[in-house]
């Protein structure tokens, strides 16, 4: 199997919180489920590969939150 093996317990949650906020930002508008939680992968991997040197760094829920408050609010587009 090729790809990005993640060997984190906390990964799920991460990208279940961060999907959660995006979707809060955009008032739960169900057309992008999947690209939220897509992007919230992505924003997993972007942060491990950002905070590769460092060892047991950690983005809290607040973290999260401000993630989604500095997102754009698209909830016209789809």
């Amino acid at each position: 199997m090729s790809g990005v093996s993640v060997k984190n317990p906390n990964r799920e949650q991460w990208i279940c919180d961060a999907a959660y906020y995006k979707s809060v930002s955009r008032n739960f508008d169900p057309h992008y489920q999947l690209s939220d939680w897509l992007a919230a992968e992505q924003d997993y991997l972007t942060m491990l590969q950002c905070n590769a040197p460092q060892k047991n760094s950690t983005v809290k829920k607040m973290g999260l939150r401000h993630l989604a408050k500095s997102l754009p609010a698209t909830s016209g587009q789809k």
